[in-house]
């Protein structure tokens, strides 16, 4: 519970320190006057935001210090996890600068979401502003979730793991069958690339050949003529001669020595070229000149430059790359099995996702059956007659759209506040009146689940008056039976209820503002029911009827 409260320097606050008892306490004051700041205040201390335009004019920092006792197993391993002393009191300290904040939770610092943490195991406070959290659908699976915090956390933890696991194995499949789907993309390019390659009919030594062939066929006239002269030399007396100078010198030799080498040498030499002019003589071939022949060697010289220039490489090249791609585009197995093994792998997950998807759900229908019956028995104690229904959506176990972040739920809660007009949609039917007492109602339900120590009210009773009011008032009352409840109210019927009243009134003085706070007598108490139910002028009458109001509770 929260013991204690020092205010120091903040907005027309410049210092205030106030003590907290167990039970009920009301704040009341005019409007203005600083009761919110006080929920500010502690607002700061359960982890909301800061801003430095809450520091006091003139002031370099605001500090709030809240003192509370708390003894919760939860709480106490967070704590030690965080390694901060606890004696089973809390100290938390907010200090706002211009430039700079600070957070303290028993003299050691931390961080915010740290304050988070340890705040709701401390207190929940409960503004006119949430009454939103009961118009939005999307709220709905939090405040059925709190009922059982521990409980849903378990199943929910094992769900989320689940749903991780398969939405990182659906992305490891679908870059898979993005790979795949690349590499058909490329297949179709490739095989056109290589079905183009295998109809040139690419081979070795065509390229030399043609080459060849065309050089003779575009040279016909100077290569037949060169053949003939070539033909008149071999035939002509070229050999002949060169026969009978060997002779000669071998003659020559028996007489005079120095030619005997030479007439071998030449002797060698008339049989090699013998064979060399054979040759020649061999090779000549009848040379027919075909027009066509050259149309179709020059076609093919022409197509072959521009497969060249296409694939930017020579023929050897292109062969080699036809083959290479004859081997890619051959067998996609491997791929196909990482495919189908990943995708039974998916199926696999999905089914353990769903099925403890499916457990959650169940916890949370017998749970929301509870809420049912016991929300339905709450207002009715706040004069509100109401059937209520939690509708959970049925869900297509065939999709994975079914595995949402929150589990397999969609629900609505339907009610029915006049009799015979049927359930409809919450969100769409309750007045400003019926939807505070509802959110009292889950207000009180989740306090009572969940154990919270202190629950404070921001004038959860806008919106209500008469018997309304009464009914409100005793239902904040029975709260506060089991956890410490602060309430900031306007209303006679809420503060005649409050074992504690602290009255919060603003003063002006050398130009100044300032926040001067009191914890009310009996006396003071009944006068001040007196006040909010007449204003100014207090009749002795409306003095008698607030005493009743407040005495009655104490009777």
């Amino acid at each position: 519970m929260l013991n204690r409260l020092i205010i120091t320097n903040l907005a027309i606050i410049e210092n205030i320190d106030v003590s907290f008892k167990d039970g009920f306490t009301v704040l009341t004051g005019e409007t203005g006057a600083g009761k919110s700041l006080v929920i500010d205040s502690l607002s700061l201390l359960l982890g909301e935001r800061a801003s430095a335009e809450l520091i006091r004019q003139g002031e370099d920092k605001a500090c709030i210090k809240g003192y509370f006792s708390i003894n919760k197993p939860q709480l106490n391993a967070l704590l030690t996890k965080l390694n901060i002393p606890n004696d089973g009191n809390l100290i938390i300290e907010r200090t706002i600068g211009r430039n700079k904040n600070n957070i303290k939770v028993n003299n050691v610092s931390i961080s915010l979401a740290d304050l988070t943490k340890i705040a709701s195991f401390i207190a929940d406070i409960h503004s006119q502003f949430d009454y939103g959290k009961i118009l939005n659908p999307e709220n709905y699976l939090g405040i059925i979730d709190g009922f059982s915090i521990d409980l849903i956390s378990s199943y929910k933890n094992e769900y989320t793991s689940l749903l991780n696991q398969y939405k990182k194995k659906k992305e490891e499949y679908t870059l898979l069958l993005e790979r795949q789907n690349k590499i058909n993309e490329s297949r179709d390019f490739y095989l056109y690339q290589y079905n183009e390659l295998k109809n040139m009919n690419l081979k070795e030594g065509e390229e030399e050949e043609i080459e060849s062939e065309l050089s003779l066929l575009k040279n016909y006239d100077k290569v037949y003529s060169l053949q003939q002269q070539a033909r008149e030399l071999i035939n002509g007396d070229f050999l002949d001669n060169f026969y009978e100078l060997n002779k000669t010198l071998e003659k020559l030799a028996s007489y005079q020595n120095q030619y005997v080498d030479t007439q071998k040498q030449l002797d060698d030499r008339y049989y090699e070229i013998n064979d060399i002019l054979s040759s020649i003589k061999k090779s000549f071939q009848d040379i027919d000149y075909d027009p066509a022949r050259l149309d179709e060697l020059e076609q093919r010289d022409s197509d072959l430059s521009e497969l060249k220039r296409k694939y930017k490489k020579n023929y050897k090249e292109l062969i080699q790359y036809r083959d290479e791609l004859s081997a890619s585009l051959g067998d996609n197995s491997t791929l196909e099995e990482e495919i189908n093994s990943k995708k039974i792998e998916l199926e696999e997950l999905f089914k353990l996702a769903l099925e403890k998807g499916k457990e959650l759900s169940l916890i949370r229908q017998k749970i929301s059956r509870k809420i049912e019956v016991e929300l339905e028995n709450s207002l009715s104690s706040l004069l509100l007659k109401a059937k209520f229904k939690i509708i959970f959506a049925p869900i297509n176990e065939k999709e994975d759209t079914c595995l949402l972040d929150s589990g397999i739920d969609n629900v609505d809660f339907y009610i029915e506040t006049n009799v015979g007009e049927g359930l409809k949609s919450l969100s769409k039917v309750i007045s400003g009146g019926e939807a505070s007492r509802i959110m009292l109602s889950f207000k009180a339900l989740f306090i009572k689940a969940n154990k919270i120590p202190t629950i404070i009210f921001d004038e959860i009773d806008t919106g209500i008056s008469g018997e309304a009011a009464i009914a409100v008032a005793r239902k904040i009352h029975e709260i506060s039976l089991s956890s410490q409840v602060i309430a900031i109210t306007h209303m006679p019927q809420v503060a005649s209820l409050s074992d504690h009243h602290i009255l919060i009134e603003k003063n002006v003085k050398d130009n100044r503002t300032f926040v001067k706070i009191k914890e009310l007598s009996l006396e003071e108490k009944i006068h001040q029911v007196a006040y909010l139910i007449s204003g100014d002028k207090i009749t002795p009458k409306q003095l008698e009827y607030a005493k009743e109001m407040v005495l009655s509770k104490r009777n």
